[in-house]
């Protein structure tokens, strides 16, 4: 039997390639046009520690970046800089989540952070820029 998904959480409407692969990922609007983002976690993301491994962990928050910043301008993106902290750790198995914020847009870049957590313990913080590209 595997992880329940919380209420209100939708899984991303883009599942190819490697999101596909380490998800599938999930979104949820909140009040105030804040999203929550989230994934259970399971075999796939696991280390050989038994915990879910820092690889799985930044595909997520690079994946929700990028999501927010695409939602929020419009304009595809691609990753100049992703550089994380790791605070604590999870067990396979768990369910994750995340949330961002926006820091600054101009013409070219996006500047966004996060933090991702289980329960209330923070797993890791990430900071990001990203390149802006006009969508054709």
């Amino acid at each position: 039997m595997g992880l329940v998904i919380p209420g209100g959480f939708e899984p991303f409407i883009n599942d190819e390639g490697y999101i596909g692969h380490n998800g599938p990922y999930y979104v949820r609007e909140m009040s105030g046009g804040v999203r929550r983002y989230g994934f259970a976690s399971d075999e796939r993301h696991g280390n050989p520690n038994n915990v879910i491994h820092g690889a799985a962990l930044i595909g997520f928050v690079d994946t929700l970046l990028g999501h927010v910043i695409v939602h929020e301008t419009g304009k595809i993106c691609a990753t100049v800089t992703l550089t994380t902290e790791f605070i604590s750790a999870a067990k396979i198995g768990s369910w994750v989540e995340a949330t961002a914020r926006i820091k600054r847009v101009t013409n070219s870049l996006a500047f966004v952070s996060a933090d991702v957590y289980f329960e209330e313990n923070i797993l890791l913080t990430a900071t990001c820029v990203f390149k802006l590209f006009k969508v054709t």
